[in-house]
Parts: structure tokens; C-alpha cells; sequence
């Protein structure tokens, strides 16, 4: 299979530009989605710096609606509203604000929740509004919101001498981009540490597949592998004292666990198989991976202590790229079924077995969950360009995160920072 094969060569690969921004764009209706009204209380008085609860007000709604549970409105007066989100911003002097706000329930005319956050500079107001639409969203679904947390990608554009490609950071909502490294040779596989502290991924600008780690705050990277041949598909173990890794220094790619304090390298998997692309379960004893052992591409678990594997995936004739909830209930993977056909982001309840299929393009592929659980960024075409696509698991609705320029592909959703 050619897109299994490459990513055997290459170990994924993905692209975006340093000053770019991805926009969201909805694609498909949201499913259910609650209205929810986000505007400025009647007694802000607009200050003499001109800012109001406006500016957060519009980054909380964009929150609100990527994730998918919510159709958030500008105004109590639409029909259906069934909570509101009162705000107002003060001025303090020399640049610093008082911002406060409430969420109301409409019918039980109660107050849910209400904060205020005193000193914040303007700059900042972007942050505290993603602080904002993660407190409104555990308040009223249970579930701790992912919107302070950031994407990894790697940006390729195309320029007269070929492709640069560089590896970015950006908020979850695409904006705030940052570049922490610049090649004209592929970089790939971008993988979070368990802390949010640290990167590893694989370079080519050596002409040759290395995988580094990098201190996210400071840029400083070390080499960790460079065998002949393949040195891909890194992740980092729970616990954060371990790798796992995807080498074929002894012929076919295998996985294997490097300590990362001592740098030792243990194989973990074994036979003619390719064997690729691990995800480490919430407890740190169990690995997912992608093989061919039983003839097509399909998705086994791995017990670390007996190093025995088995067959988890059985619906579809290809099954890959797996991710498991936080909750360790479903795995998240590239699908396609049977019949053939496209390549679509399915999820797989492990009790039961049951597949379902969350996209519906010809090209959907590099799954990655938000920490918690509830969205897939994931990798899709859009034209001749690749673009970062949002499905929430529950198959609510669809989001497209188109870059200005370039192309966007393989993200990487951080943990939870804070």
C-alpha cells in the first residue's frame, strides 16, 4: 500500500508558515449545538483605550463553535438561548484591566459561574479568553476544556529554489504561530512530551532521517537516534522517561523503547512485519501500533511486559495511525473500509469493537486528539493544497483550518499546559 509504505520511509509528514494563521471554517452543520449567548454586560462603559469585553468575546465564540457543542450567538435575544455569557473589562491605568464575567443559565435564571481576573494586560486578553471558554465549557458539559493548549505542525511552502519546511508551534485556535525550526529537507512526526515541555521529531537536514527532542520553551535540541536507515514515528511514553521509536537498523522497521536517561535501546517487536507508528495507553504498559503482519495494514496492542501482540482492529481492509482517549474507551485511527475506496479518521470503542466513520473526505489522515478527548485535528486535501481538518468525536460537526499559504498537514495537539 503506497501511503502505508511512505509512511514506513518518512514517518509522517506535515507543513505550515511562520506568520500564517489558520482560519476556521465550518464545513458540515453543527449536529444538536446548544445556542449560547457571549456578549458584554449593559454596564461595561467603553474605556478610554477603546477595549471592551468585545475583544475576548469574539475568541470565545470561535472557541465555542469549534468545539462543537455550541452555536454561540452575539445576542440573549436569539431564539433558543439557553445560556448567556455576560463580561465586562475595566481600566485600571498603565495598561492594566479588570475583566469579569458570568454564565447564566436562561430558564433556571441562576449565575453557574462568575470570575474576575484583575491586572491583565491587553496583550493578554487572547489568553484569558481561550481561560475563559475552558472554564463556560467544563461548567457546562463536565469535561475540561482544551482551548489554552497549542498544535504543533510542520509548515512546507513551496518558493523558486523548492519546498522550506518548518516546524511551528501555534495556540489551538491557530493563532500566536511561532517557528522552531527551519529546513529545506522534510521535518516530521512532531510528538508532545507528556509535561507540554518538550518536542521530538524527525529531520532529514542531514540528508539523512534523525530524531531530536527540543525544549519547547528555549529551542535547545538533542540528537537521540540516527541509525542507518529508518529512525521515525517517536513518542513519548506517559511518564516522560521513555521513547518509543520506529528504527530498521537490523533490516525491517521495528519499534523500540529508548531510556532516555541512559540512552539504552530496548526492541520490542519482531518477525518479517513492518511494524510502526506507536501510541503509548494512559498507564505506560501498553503500546498501539500499525503492522502488516496479517497482510494489509491493521492497528495491535502490545503488552510491554510479555511482548506479546494482538490484532485489535478488524473492521476495514486498512487500519492505522492509532491514538487512544484519554479515557483508554476508543481508538482513534485512519480508516478505510472494506469496499475500498477513501481514506477517512474513524474511532473504534475497544469494548465492543464498533467502528465509526467521523470524515468523509477522499483524503483524511494523521489523526491527533485534544487532550481531552473530545476533538480530532487531523490532515485532509483541499484542492492541491493540505489543510488541518476539526471533527469532535461524537461526529457533531466538522471544521476545516485552512492556512493563509502554504500547506498544513500531521498535527500534533499539545497536553494540557496548566
Amino acid at each position: 500500500m503506497r501511503i502505508f509504505l511512505s509512511w514506513v520511509i518518512l514517518c509522517v509528514s506535515i507543513s505550515f508558515n511562520a506568520q500564517a494563521r489558520l482560519n476556521i471554517e465550518i464545513t458540515e452543520g453543527m449536529v444538536a449545538a446548544v445556542p449560547i449567548a457571549v456578549m458584554k454586560s449593559e454596564e461595561e462603559v467603553r474605556n478610554a483605550h477603546g477595549t471592551s469585553f468585545e475583544q475576548l468575546a469574539v475568541v470565545i465564540r470561535n472557541d465555542l463553535r469549534m468545539c462543537g457543542r455550541f452555536e454561540p450567538l452575539m445576542s440573549a435575544q436569539e431564539p433558543g438561548v439557553e445560556n448567556i455569557v455576560l463580561g465586562k473589562v475595566q481600566a485600571l491605568g498603565n495598561d492594566n484591566f479588570m475583566v469579569s464575567f458570568q454564565l447564566l443559565d436562561v430558564y433556571k435564571t441562576n449565575v453557574l459561574t462568575q470570575q474576575t481576573f484583575q491586572g491583565v494586560k491587553q496583550q493578554d486578553f487572547r489568553k484569558l479568553a481561550h481561560h475563559i471558554s475552558d472554564v463556560i465549557y467544563e461548567k457546562l458539559t463536565g469535561i475540561r476544556g482544551a482551548f489554552s493548549t497549542r498544535v504543533a505542525y510542520v509548515m512546507v511552502t513551496s518558493t523558486m529554489n523548492g519546498k522550506r519546511y518548518s516546524l511551528e508551534l501555534a495556540d489551538a485556535d491557530g493563532f500566536n504561530p511561532i517557528t522552531l525550526v527551519k529546513s529545506k529537507e522534510p521535518i516530521m512526526s512532531p510528538s508532545w512530551s507528556a509535561d507540554g515541555r518538550q518536542l521530538a521529531f524527525v529531520s532529514f537536514e542531514k540528508n539523512r532521517a534523525e530524531i531530536y527532542i527540543m525544549k519547547v520553551a528555549t529551542g535547545q535540541r538533542e540528537l537521540l537516534s540516527r541509525f542507518p536507515g529508518i529512525n521515525g514515528a517517536p513518542a513519548w511514553s506517559p511518564d516522560g522517561r521513555t521513547l518509543a521509536v520506529v528504527l530498521s537498523k537490523n533490516g525491517t522497521p521495528k519499534i523500540y523503547l529508548m531510556d532516555l536517561m541512559t540512552k539504552t535501546l530496548t526492541q520490542y517487536t519482531d518477525g518479517l512485519s513492518i511494524d510502526t507508528e506507536p501510541a503509548w495507553s494512559k498507564d505506560g504498559r501498553t503500546l498501539y501500533f500499525t503492522s502488516n503482519r496479517g497482510g494489509k495494514p491493521q492497528i495491535y496492542r502490545l503488552d510491554l511486559a510479555t511482548k506479546k501482540a494482538e490484532r485489535i482492529t478488524y473492521v476495514g481492509e486498512y487500519n492505522a495511525r492509532p491514538m487512544l482517549t484519554p479515557d483508554g474507551k476508543y481508538l482513534v485511527m485512519m480508516h478505510r473500509s472494506e469496499r475500498g475506496g477513501s481514506f477517512n479518521i474513524a474511532s473504534q470503542e475497544l469494548a465492543t469493537g464498533q467502528v465509526s466513520v467521523l470524515t468523509h473526505a477522499n483524503l483524511d489522515e494523521s489523526p491527533t486528539l485534544s487532550p481531552n478527548g473530545a476533538m480530532v485535528l487531523y490532515g485532509t486535501q483541499d484542492g492541491d493544497r493540505q489543510v488541518l481538518g476539526l471533527v469532535t468525536l461524537d461526529g457533531r460537526g466538522q471544521l476545516r483550518l485552512p492556512a493563509r499559504e502554504g500547506s498544513v498537514q500531521e498535527p500534533a495537539w499539545s497536553p494540557f499546559l496548566s
